[in-house]
């Protein structure tokens, strides 16, 4: 839920930049509701492991985005958020995965879910890790404009009231953000 509520905050500040139309907006947040569905497909083990990977679980755990888009295209409503789910761990500069897409070759679904899914990454406690700093996690999407991240989203995303996002968040997420429109989604 805290990749949907995200990615749909950034889509939100993206459409008052931009053209880009509500049902859209809808689909980018169906995306992060269901970026790691491919998981379900991937070893127990693999995805519980409290140490460091192997690369053959690297690679496992790597082949959750292709999964993930192979169950939603089966099902006719969800073929529009596949992009987003095939590409959220896709980067600008080309070492992401599965395809190792660059630039425009990556959707504005999957820049807009990979930028949320770090964002709710850096700033989640880990088993491995404690969580960062909201600071610390800003300092980081920084850093990453124009290789990991896209510098237009991401750059939006900066310039959007991240304190208010965090109240959200922190709140209960979707429970106490702008729910008129959350209806919408059944």
């Amino acid at each position: 839920e805290r990749v949907a509520l995200i990615s749909r905050w950034i889509a939100e500040r993206v459409a008052e930049r931009e053209p880009l139309e509500e049902e859209q907006i809808h689909r980018i947040y169906l995306a992060g509701l269901l970026h790691d569905i491919g998981k379900i497909g991937i070893d127990e083990n693999v995805l519980r492991k409290n140490g460091k990977l192997t690369p053959e679980e690297r690679a496992c755990i790597g082949r959750h985005p292709s999964i993930g888009a192979s169950i939603l295209r089966g099902i006719k409503q969800m073929r529009e958020i596949v992009p987003g789910v095939l590409c959220h761990h896709e980067r600008v500069d080309g070492r992401g995965y599965p395809d190792g897409l660059t630039g425009d070759e990556i959707p504005l679904t999957g820049k807009i879910v990979q930028l949320a899914d770090s964002f709710d990454a850096m700033t989640s406690r880990r088993t491995y890790r404690d969580a960062m700093s909201v600071p610390h996690a800003l300092d980081e999407i920084r850093k990453g404009l124009g290789t990991q991240f896209d510098a237009r989203i991401g750059t939006i995303f900066l310039e959007s009231d991240i304190d208010h996002l965090w109240e959200i968040i922190q709140e209960g997420g979707v429970d106490s953000y702008d729910t008129a429109h959350l209806a919408d989604y059944g």
